[in-house]
């Protein structure tokens, strides 16, 4: 078995309190990064494989078990109840987050590499969503470090001899299960506003891509109190045990409707603890005959093939009018065929495409092809990229059978269904005949008709002359079967508080 040569430690254990590990994560861990593990309470380790070459990354992942989700949590609470966190300055919660993004920008090339050797992230991916990390706690714009001190209450009016004050008070101890395609960037969905608004944060990244939480962790040591930001490794058993905990007051989960039922009844059936869930998607883009045609064909292709179609936004069903059809389809497929020229070496800064995340996902996506063989027509892909590592070439279908499973289902790679439509009434019923509501777009010169489509599509957000698209100024999250909730934005912060009413007899 091949191992991968590593250039930075690789870390393995358990992120708790701060406190000693029996044990460094790797020989060549400094002292200092010797404090900042915590080994599980169980002797099982896992194995996470490279998905670029099939080589070993690492054989010694630990997986916190039921004694160390209570230690974290205790530690959690301590520091809550405390007041290490909760108890200082709003401003100097600001300052301290950040001091987290200066940290994210001056590591972000290891934190890139870590997620590249266990998802395939090209390099310029990597680096990208290290920088966005970094933004979402920290930046020239609105933030969350800037949104500190500025998260204000209310007051209403004493006219009745009663002033009405509404305050924002922290939850208490949170915890965010973060999915493996997006393992830096999910961090800051989940602990920026948590820490912002004066929570302290559990977080468990996915089973396949743990190493840059870990790592990122460890990094803040100095940054944050003890307690108030810990990472236990873990796969299912794990979240369940923190969606159970009863001293846990928040749950925030990005992953599969499936899981996120689980989470919503574990949830339910403990102490009935807020979620916030981040679901599946199945993107619709409606191309419209008055389109900029060159961009919408831009727009479609790089919505596809980011992150190897690997994320829950991706545009994976485009409808075109049926008068630009087959230009645009032609182009589309060009494109398409384009960008398979860039799938490569993720190491490499001209790669573009990566593979994808491991060989369970690679079997998932050819799958779908096995299922619904002879329901539809492959314009271009389909297939395996290369001898080597789990490359998918990027793929479109046309016309497929609607009840199609790679027509239905979410496929979480790189495939795109095209279908035709005749008028605005066909194209949003086909749109909106899905059970997902996480992402949408309408392609059209014509601003009326946007806006017009814009309100009629059952979507969490809409694109209009783009797709695929989130930003941390504006609230991210689906309707039906994506999800409920939102993170990012102001009404990620909200999510972290519980409103309180204070009346005031101005008459006693």
């Amino acid at each position: 078995m091949t191992v991968t040569e590593n250039p930075f430690p690789i870390p393995t254990q358990l992120f708790i309190n701060n406190e000693v590990g029996l044990t460094s994560y790797e020989s060549k861990c400094s002292v200092a990064d010797c404090r900042k593990v915590h080994n599980s309470s169980s002797p099982e380790r896992f194995s996470i494989y490279n998905p670029a070459d099939g080589s070993l990354v690492t054989d010694k992942i630990q997986y916190a078990v039921a004694d160390d989700v209570d230690q974290a949590v205790r530690s959690a609470q301590a520091a809550f109840r405390n007041k290490a966190w909760a108890g200082i300055t709003s401003q100097e919660r600001g300052r301290v987050l950040k001091r987290i993004a200066k940290a994210i920008e001056e590591n972000k090339e290891e934190l890139a590499w870590l997620d590249r050797i266990t998802m395939g992230k090209p390099v310029t991916n990597g680096i990208g969503e290290a920088q966005f990390t970094a933004d979402i706690f920290e930046s020239s714009k609105p933030d969350y470090a800037g949104w500190t001190d500025k998260h204000a209450g209310e007051t209403f009016p004493a006219d009745d001899g009663f002033l009405k004050i509404v305050q924002h008070e922290p939850l208490g101890v949170c915890a965010g299960i973060l999915p493996w395609n997006g393992p830096m960037a999910t961090i800051a969905f989940k602990a920026a506003p948590a820490l912002a608004t004066g929570n302290v944060i559990i977080l468990k990244p996915s089973e396949k891509s743990p190493l840059s939480a870990l790592r990122l962790a460890s990094l803040l040591t100095d940054i944050l109190p003890s307690g108030v930001l810990q990472v236990l490794n873990g796969a299912g058993a794990t979240g369940e045990l923190l969606a159970r905990h009863p001293d846990i007051r928040k749950i925030s989960f990005t992953g599969s409707g499936l899981t996120g039922k689980k989470i919503q009844r574990a949830a339910a059936e403990s102490n009935l603890k807020r979620v916030t869930l981040e679901l599946g998607g199945k993107t619709p883009a409606g191309i419209f005959d008055d389109c900029n045609l060159d961009n919408a064909v831009q727009w479609a292709t790089k919505a596809i093939t980011s992150n190897s179609g690997q994320i829950c936004i991706a545009a994976s069903r485009v409808y075109v009018q049926e008068s630009i059809a087959e230009r645009f389809i032609a182009a589309f497929v060009k494109s398409i065929q384009a960008s398979a020229e860039n799938i490569g070496d993720p190491n490499s800064k001209d790669t573009q495409f990566g593979p994808l995340a491991d060989k369970a996902q690679f079997s998932r996506v050819q799958s779908f092809f096995a299922e619904d063989a002879g329901k539809t027509q492959i314009l271009t892909g389909g297939k395996q990229h290369g001898e080597t590592g789990y490359f998918f070439e990027p793929t479109v279908l046309y016309n497929p059978d609607p009840q199609a499973a790679v027509y239905k289902n979410e496929i979480f790679g790189p495939v795109a269904c095209v279908r035709t439509f005749k008028d605005e009434e066909d194209f949003l019923q086909m749109a909106n005949d899905t059970e997902y509501g996480l992402n949408a777009a309408v392609f059209t010169k014509d601003i009326n008709k946007a806006m017009r489509i814009s309100s009629r599509l059952e979507s969490g957000t809409v694109g209009i002359n783009c797709v695929t698209m989130l930003h941390y100024q504006v609230p991210f999250g689906g309707s039906k079967q994506s999800g409920f909730g939102r993170e990012l934005g102001a009404y990620g912060l909200k999510s972290y508080t519980e409103p309180k009413s204070i009346y005031v007899n101005l008459n006693s």
